[in-house]
């Protein structure tokens, strides 16, 4: 994995907090086979299932059971079997093997979807989601599920609709997308 840009809080994964205008390698990580990134923190997903993270963990984003900082990859807590992670803001969400869904970070809005608004430094389960084909946390404030129906279910901050449930309600567990029956990704 490389990366570059803003460094502050140790995010490029390079063992420093220098800004970088081109690529640098991050130590350590030799099987990605897939990486992505929320607003101050890094994750990338492993060969063997397993999920390292890096940068700002003040909210807990890292997944490593603590809230600090990491400059370098740091391994998420209880992930073995991850196939699918994606970042948000300042939490990340797994697709494991299983079809579940396990989410960390920041939690204000309830985009952990585990019934709390309690920040979470290691994985929770996202209540009820047991056949997800794919998970998308990049919204801010809101996570999202593509299931093996084709249905989608979102949770978390609801302030515009971005649920998709025809309400504006905060939602701290999945709600189903309304119309949406032959979905493959969100």
């Amino acid at each position: 994995v490389q990366c570059w840009g803003n460094n502050l809080v140790g995010e490029l994964g390079s063992g420093n907090m220098n800004n970088s205008s081109s690529a640098v390698t991050v130590p350590g990580i030799t099987t990605a086979i897939q990486v992505s990134a929320g607003q101050e923190h890094t994750c990338a997903l492993l060969s063997s299932g397993s999920i390292k993270c890096w940068g700002s963990g003040g909210s807990g984003q890292l997944g490593d059971g603590t809230w600090l900082n990491r400059l370098a990859p740091a391994t998420v807590s209880g992930i073995s079997t991850a196939t699918q992670i994606s970042s948000g803001g300042f939490h990340t969400c797994a697709r494991l093997s299983d079809s579940t869904v396990k989410c960390w970070g920041y939690n204000w809005y309830g985009q952990l979807g585990n019934n709390t608004q309690t920040d979470q430094a290691a994985p929770v389960a996202v209540s009820g989601i047991t056949t997800a084909t794919q998970v998308a946390a990049e919204g801010y404030t809101n996570s999202c599920a593509v299931l093996a129906s084709g249905t989608v279910k979102c949770w978390g901050d609801n302030s515009y609709g971005q649920l998709g449930d025809g309400t504006y309600t905060q939602r701290l567990t999945p709600v189903s997308v309304a119309s949406i029956t032959t979905a493959t990704q969100v």
